[in-house]
């Protein structure tokens, strides 16, 4: 159940950064920095996305190699 919600935090975080970096060309520095704040929480998102994962990922390989 955790790779499925890594899965699909890093989806949704991937596809928050990607509309908060179509912004960053904008015109105002209001419009930058909050296309910037975007993206930095998409990325983030992502990023929580990616070290679920790696922890369920460590966690099936231990419970693996203990069993043999």
């Amino acid at each position: 159940m955790k790779s499925i919600i890594a899965k699909v935090m890093i989806a949704c975080g991937g596809l928050i950064a990607v509309f908060g970096g179509m912004g960053l060309n904008s015109e105002g520095d209001a419009g930058f920095i909050l296309a910037f704040k975007i993206t930095a929480v998409g990325l983030t998102i992502a990023g929580a996305g990616v070290i679920l994962n790696k922890l369920k990922e460590r966690e099936t390989f231990d419970n693996h190699t203990l069993s043999h």
